[in-house]
Order: structure tokens, then C-alpha cells, then sequence
């Protein structure tokens, strides 16, 4: 059996921006403060944190009550967002064909590891028809830190299918250098794809199992996943 778990930004596809427009309208309207995103790092971090690191760059204390307000205003946004042409949003190469013929695998499942609340991924994945292949995974809500959410993600796979899994059973598949690393101390194998932020010399520095360029080469990317 295998669980492999799909970052989503960067890996799956590419919102064109939408996730940090709705996020940047959702701190103006609570905060009064403009481009609050500015200089923020966002590839690989959880949404939760990313609200805490534009808190603290603006001088904002990071409520609970805060938190929530934004959040909910974020994802009133992103659904406008989502909808907006932009020439950079898409699918990423090789994506929809290999979550096909994965999804068709013996053994083999298909669940979510993302830094995304959990209404935000569902957001974005639906707009591309990609929410169907991903029945269980884990949230930006779930836990703030990314380096927690392999045994959140585990756990939902164990309640829905009744089997308990091993880490050596799983595959972490993102784009970044805290995707390999969230998977580390759980034994689970990682596969890091070039088409976010991070070139292939920087995912093999941050010592993923398998560095790809992108999802393109369907049957070699299958093999590796299912025979590794």
C-alpha cells in the first residue's frame, strides 16, 4: 500500500496570484494596513503562519479572534479571486494525467499535505476539477506547523479506510524545501518537483529522495512512486 500526499501551490497547479490578492484584501479589511503581505514569505508556509508573520511585520497582536475574522475573509475573497483570468493560473504539467492513473493504482491513495486552510485548498482544487482525486489530508488549520500534519493526514486516512500505515508506506510530494521536510522524522519518502520556487539543485541540497522538474513523465513518475 501506498499513501501519497500532494502539496498543492506550486506543485499541482498555480493560482496566478489569487491566494495572496484575497489574502492582502482580507489584511486591509481587517487591519487598515496595505500590502501587508509585502516581503512575506509564502511558498511552503502554512496560512496560519503566514497571518502570524504579517501581524508581526505590521505590529499586530495575532488573536485567535483576529485569526479567524481574516481567515473567513480570505476565503470570501479567494473564491473571487480563483475566478479571475490571469495568464499564470493553470494546472501544472503532467498533473491531471498522473492523478488519473494513479487514482486507477491497486493500493494506492491519494490524500492532501498542504499549508493551505483546509476551505482554501478545497477552493482551489475544485476551480480545476482536481478536488475529486483527494479524499482525505492535512490543513494549515489542522496544525500551524507543517513539520506536524504527515500523522494528521495519516490519521484521517485511518479513519475513512480502517488500515493503520507505516511512514516507510508514504510519499510526501511538494515543491519546496519544507515539503522533504515535514516528511523526515516520519520515515516518509520525498519527491520535490521544480515548478514552484525552488530550482533542482536547491531540492537535492534539501536531500529529497527523488527530484523531478515537473509531473510530465507520467509512467516513470508512477513507477517510482509505486516500486520505491
Amino acid at each position: 500500500m501506498k499513501i501519497l500526499l500532494f502539496d498543492i501551490d506550486g506543485t499541482l497547479l498555480l493560482t496566478g496570484g489569487s491566494g495572496a490578492r484575497a489574502m492582502t484584501r482580507a489584511f486591509y479589511e481587517l487591519f487598515g494596513v496595505e500590502d501587508g503581505l509585502k516581503g512575506i514569505t509564502l511558498s511552503g508556509m502554512t496560512d496560519p503562519i503566514i497571518f502570524d508573520h504579517a501581524c508581526q511585520k505590521a505590529g499586530i497582536e495575532p488573536t485567535e479572534e483576529a485569526h479567524e475574522r481574516f481567515k473567513q475573509l480570505y476565503l470570501t475573497y479567494l473564491r473571487e479571486e480563483i475566478r479571475k483570468d490571469n495568464s499564470q493560473k493553470r494546472v501544472l504539467p503532467g498533473v491531471k494525467p498522473l492523478l488519473q492513473q494513479l487514482s486507477r493504482q491497486t493500493g494506492v491513495h491519494l490524500g492532501l499535505l498542504t499549508g493551505n486552510y483546509h476551505e482554501g485548498a478545497r477552493i482551489k482544487l475544485s476551480h480545476f476539477d482536481l478536488d475529486r482525486f483527494f479524499p482525505f489530508g492535512a490543513f494549515g488549520d489542522d496544525d500551524s506547523d507543517r513539520n506536524r500534519l504527515v500523522p494528521v493526514a495519516l490519521r484521517r486516512f485511518h479513519e475513512q479506510m480502517g488500515e493503520a500505515v507505516n511512514g516507510s508506506d508514504v510519499w510526501v510530494i511538494g515543491d519546496t524545501p519544507r515539503d522533504v521536510a515535514c516528511a523526515k522524522p516520519y520515515g516518509a519518502k520525498t519527491m520535490a518537483v521544480a515548478t514552484g520556487h525552488y530550482d533542482e539543485e536547491e531540492l537535492r541540497q534539501a536531500e529529497a529522495d527523488v527530484v523531478v522538474k515537473d509531473l510530465s513523465d507520467v509512467d516513470r513518475i508512477v513507477a517510482v512512486l509505486q516500486n520505491s
